[in-house]
């Protein structure tokens, strides 16, 4: 199985979701990070900070 992720965008300052997606990849660099959507198409974002769920998107889906 892949290491598949469930990512939720929002703009600065803003508690409203702007996007939720579907990631296979992500790759950190200089300019920020690249998300690989999985059906191949690209999203690039900058200027980013995350938070971290408290249970796997596994356990929630067997819930």
């Amino acid at each position: 199985m892949n290491n598949i992720k469930v990512i939720t965008l929002f703009h600065t300052n803003e508690k409203i979701p702007f996007i939720t997606c579907i990631v296979k990849n992500v790759e950190e660099n200089e300019q920020g990070i690249k998300l690989t959507l999985q059906n191949g198409d690209n999203i690039h974002v900058k200027d980013y900070d995350y938070f971290f769920l408290s249970e796997s998107a596994n356990e929630c889906v067997q819930e």
